[in-house]
């Protein structure tokens, strides 16, 4: 598999060339916050820079490589029509890689919102990419990370954090932009019940973290469950005919792991949820 790198340096212009990023997989080097970054790229294989692309980040767990989210979001790049980005964490003193969920995160301290801003600044320049539907995934330390970016910044569509939930920390989300979100949990995942997992480390349960979002968003509707045949409670919290969906989609009898089939379900599900969405025009630069 032919792979194309680049390197974007902090003290050079960011643009290499026009459109550099080419079909397939690319890999990216970007100087930020003293760090040496690495991400997978990957275009579809039919692109051409004369449509603009949705975007799809996918932050990996603690411990995991960038290649893992690469290989998972390749589907909805053939499938779906994606440019996905999978960018990769920074170590720890014990070489734990991850990304920095909250201020004096444990895992990782360094800027990874900005290397996140970066990153997008670099896709805006070498691709032709659809800045009102860019929208993020992860696992885990990735799930922690992906609420931090929607805490922070308006970069997204939406987000779909997996296997994980928010950092019970102030601030809760108030006046935030109306990002639909779909959270994505084993129902016997520890993290769906929340409360302390790590030291310093306390938990919203999935369904408070949701009830957060639905009252920055001013959701007064009751939440509204259904099962489906695959086993999948989907919860739905607020309106959803119009505007931004919150959904919590907790999958039965699974744990804080997805098997394979059930993971592929949920990116197939995911897919689906981030094409309904655009940046709303109230959030938009």
């Amino acid at each position: 598999m032919r792979i194309v790198t680049a390197i974007i340096s902090a003290c050079l212009p960011l643009v290499v060339s026009a459109n550099a990023l080419k079909p397939g997989t690319n890999l990216v080097k970007i100087n930020h916050d003293g760090h040496l970054r690495e991400m997978l790229v990957r275009l579809p294989e039919n692109y051409t820079p004369m449509r603009s692309y949705p975007v799809i980040f996918g932050f990996h767990g603690a411990g995991g490589p960038k290649e893992g989210y690469h290989r998972q979001l390749e589907h909805l790049v053939h499938g779906h029509g994606f440019i996905s980005v999978s960018p990769q964490g920074i170590s720890n003193a014990r070489g734990i890689t991850g990304w920095n969920g909250f201020a004096g995160h444990r895992i990782s301290n360094t800027d990874d919102v900005g290397f996140v801003r970066k990153s997008i600044d670099h896709l805006k320049q070498q691709a032709s990419i659809d800045q009102d539907r860019i929208y993020a995934t992860g696992g885990s330390s990735g799930a922690i990370f992906c609420f931090r970016l929607a805490m922070e910044t308006d970069l997204f569509a939406a987000i779909a954090p997996m296997r994980g939930a928010m950092i019970k920390r102030p601030p809760a989300p108030k006046n935030r932009p109306r990002i639909s979100i779909l959270l994505v949990c084993g129902a016997n995942d520890p993290l769906f019940k929340g409360g302390e997992q790590a030291r310093g480390e306390v938990f919203y349960s999935a369904r408070e973290t949701m009830q957060a979002w639905a009252k920055n968003h001013g959701h007064d509707h009751p939440p509204k469950k259904q099962v489906t045949k695959e086993g999948i409670q989907l919860t739905h919290f607020g309106s959803t005919e119009t505007g931004p969906e919150l959904v919590l989609y907790a999958v039965e009898g699974t744990g804080h792991r997805l098997g394979r089939g059930q993971m592929r379900s949920a990116l197939d599900f995911m897919g689906k949820f981030f094409l309904r969405h655009s940046k709303p025009v109230t959030s938009k630069k």
